[in-house]
């Protein structure tokens, strides 16, 4: 009788321990369980100029096309043009100090990003066809920053217009596409690569996730291009096929009108093609990004119906090149990892009339707008976009327009031609509609 309840209590000992230990299983798994949400880093335009301060400096442009990435550094960071961030900065491409500034604060701000996606432009303006071997070496080197900073992570690089060993907005030739893509991996995925290589558009699949990057150079409206039907129809068969994939879509150059001087960024019908995707596939088309303004606005789709109902929009970001009389910035976007669905972006900036005159020390970028809070939006979503332009349009107060306004110029108060201002600002509420049809 001992024996037997020696050997039940024995028994009933190890179901303890085995419920104890699925318990604890069970708690861990629970613990550990994916995120309901994550976060990426967003940049465009950064336009770096390897010969700032020094542009018809022969010899130098020489050595730096011989040199190596480290020399690179070096010759940088003993530079006083390539050192200095300040007001002075206005109007002009990005040098050293911007750039470096720009990733380092990337890696403070957020150490740890799900991907980072670049929306293109990552040469100098007024790059000309014989500058094609430090065009390489200016795409590796940024790319090499990056890579430094964040070994680990996916980054998907979009080409802008200036991205070419042609001329601003020529099409990529095929030994550009292979160097561009080579000069990102492993962090661009090998996939990726090889579809960008191959036809200069690709797609990012990550389980329930399918990102489409599109080379927006071939729909530009002064140029014809034979690449751009074949690449409208891979957009549609892309976003037909997503099935129970959540798509974001990256481009540099974004479709519809250009409120700045009213002429349209894309042929009219290239651009009435993508937006009737859209519409039909909004459900599947969670976010799109777009840039090349190098300012802070959205565009809004509006589905074909009589009463015109907003059914998706894009952001267009802001630039780390200060060109425009604007402020360097990037953007920490927060989403949904169930839908991919974008619930918070913080742009961070560095506001360059507000720092002394500076050699080589880490300037923290604080100030920050973020959406949907800057805008007063609910939350981040077409109808709320469309609702904000309706607002700025008829509040009598200028609240919505003045806070519109900020959030355009990413806190910059220097006039500029580009910006909007209280007598042009309907043209750039109605550059922001797309409609379907």
């Amino acid at each position: 009788m001992e024996q037997s309840a020696s050997r039940s209590s024995k028994v009933i000992l190890i179901r303890t321990q085995i419920i104890l230990a699925l318990i604890v299983i069970c708690f861990s798994k629970s613990v550990v369980a994916q995120p309901t949400t994550e976060k990426c880093l967003i940049v465009s335009d950064i336009h770096f100029a390897p010969l700032y301060g020094l542009a018809n400096d022969t010899s130098l442009k020489r050595k730096l096309e011989k040199s190596s990435f480290n020399e690179w550094k070096k010759y940088f960071e003993g530079s006083v043009f390539q050192t200095t961030l300040g007001a002075g900065l206005y109007g002009k491409d990005a040098n050293y100090a911007v750039l470096s500034s720009a990733v380092a604060n990337m890696k403070k701000t957020l150490p740890h990003p799900a991907f980072i996606i670049i929306a293109g432009d990552f040469i100098w303006h007024d790059a000309l066809i014989s500058d094609s071997i430090l065009k390489k070496k200016t795409i590796r080197f940024i790319a090499q920053l990056f890579k430094e900073k964040f070994p680990n992570t996916p980054i998907i690089p979009t080409m802008g217009n200036n991205d070419t060993y042609g001329n601003d907005y020529d099409i990529q030739d095929a030994r550009f596409l292979r160097d561009f893509a080579d000069s990102w991996a492993p962090n661009l995925p090998k996939a990726s690569g090889k579809q960008l290589k191959a036809q200069g558009y690709y797609t990012w699949i990550y389980h329930n996730f399918k990102l489409m990057v599109i080379n927006s150079a071939p729909l530009y409206y002064k140029k014809d291009y034979l690449q751009a039907m074949p690449m409208l129809k891979w957009v549609h068969t892309n976003l037909a096929n997503a099935s129970n994939k959540n798509v974001w879509i990256i481009s540099h150059i974004p479709p519809g009108t250009n409120g700045y001087n009213g002429s349209n960024f894309w042929k009219p019908d290239y651009t009435q093609m993508f937006v009737n995707d859209v519409v039909n596939y909004a459900s599947k088309v969670k976010f799109s990004v777009a840039s090349h303004t190098h300012f802070n606005d959205f565009k809004v789709f509006y589905d074909g119906s009589a009463k015109q109902q907003p059914v998706a929009f894009m952001r267009i970001v802001p630039s780390i090149c200060p060109n425009h009389n604007n402020n360097p910035s990037f953007e920490v976007a927060e989403f949904k990892t169930a839908t991919y669905s974008v619930v918070k972006e913080t742009i961070y900036y560095l506001d360059l009339a507000n720092i002394p005159k500076h050699t080589g020390n880490f300037v923290p970028w604080t100030n920050m707008l973020s959406l949907p809070t800057s805008l007063k939006l609910a939350q981040i979503s077409a109808t709320n976009f469309s609702n904000l332009i309706s607002s700025v349009k008829t509040d009598k107060t200028s609240q919505f327009l003045n806070d519109y306004i900020k959030f355009y110029t990413v806190g910059t108060k220097i006039d500029s031609a580009y910006r909007i201002n209280r007598d042009n600002y309907l043209n750039y509420l109605k550059a922001d509609s797309l409609k379907g049809r």
